[in-house]
């Protein structure tokens, strides 16, 4: 059993990283030990690295691992499953147990939900979920944050069968949340960017329109594909002024308006505070990670 694991350590600013060797600590009881298979760098990830906060830490919020050893009260997973490292925990009715690793400078910080830029982690089972040997370890590495984020927001609208839906982005979070809704059952799926390449790779997840325009141009077209409005709306790239702002968006009278992940710029930050703070969004209840939404009532 590795007694320490070597991890990329975020040092600075500009992605200022080193190699470190830290001491694993030993699981506590609803933690496990892990083999890291592979990691993602989803766009979040790109924010702290740009922007980091509570230095150092060590990156990497979705992963595939291989389960090394388990805590007495584990129940999840057993040793040798092959699990998906999410930061999105379940709701198990209890506070997740966060390891603590010690860093080269003495500073000691949890690195729950992240810490998979290494070679093995400790975490507590609420951050892990078992997947079929049947997936590729690698590419599944990628489903970790991403692809629930985009599921929890299609959960959190409610997409029943049948139900029209507008995706504005189709970029990875844009991509899943495709995915998502038509593994939900919506009947037809309006996928909005301008990438051609971008709009086939939506096609193949299940979109059933493809609208290469502008987001302003794009409301008026679904508009005329869906007269009355689309059922739910996801603003994977967070274009307020057309796509989701209550009034203005191509929804139906009393559909769903959801913002998918995290605005990219302090301009668009700006932009999703002052919305949230004139009541335009609401947070959904802990553990959907589908970001704000809201009701429109015309």
């Amino acid at each position: 059993m590795p007694t320490t694991a070597r991890v990329v350590v975020l040092e600075g600013d500009f992605g200022v990283c080193a190699i470190q060797e830290l001491e694993l600590p030993d699981p506590r009881p609803h933690q496990v030990v892990l083999e890291i298979y592979a990691a993602g760098i989803e766009h979040g990830q790109l924010h702290q690295v740009e922007e980091p906060q509570d230095l150092p830490v060590i990156p990497g919020r979705e992963g595939t691992a291989r389960v090394l050893e388990v805590g007495s009260e584990v129940t999840r997973c057993a040793v040798d499953d092959v699990v998906l490292i999410t930061p999105w925990s379940a709701d198990s009715g209890r506070e997740p147990e966060l390891p603590l690793v010690e860093f080269d400078d003495g500073t000691e910080t949890d690195v729950a939900p992240a810490g998979a830029w290494g070679t093995n982690l400790v975490l507590d089972e609420q951050f892990v979920v078992p997947i079929p040997n049947l997936l590729d370890k690698e590419g599944a590495s990628v489903l970790g944050n991403t692809s629930l984020l985009a599921a929890s927001a299609v959960r959190t609208a409610g997409v029943a069968e049948g139900a029209s839906v507008a995706v504005f982005g189709c970029a990875g979070v844009g991509l899943s949340t495709i995915a998502a809704a038509a593994a939900a059952g919506a009947g037809t799926i309006i996928a909005v960017a301008r990438d051609d390449e971008r709009l086939g790779a939506a096609s193949s997840a299940g979109a059933t329109e493809t609208l290469n325009l502008s987001s302003a141009a794009a409301v008026e077209r679904i508009a005329e594909l869906v007269p009355g409005g689309v059922d739910h709306l996801f603003d994977c790239v967070y274009e307020f002024e057309t796509a989701s702002r209550p009034g203005r968006a191509p929804v139906r009278e009393g559909g769903s308006a959801i913002a998918v992940g995290l605005p990219g710029t302090d301009e668009r930050r700006e932009e999703f505070d002052a919305l949230v703070s004139a009541g335009g969004y609401a947070l959904p209840d802990p553990p959907d990670p589908g970001r704000y939404y809201t009701k429109l009532r015309g």
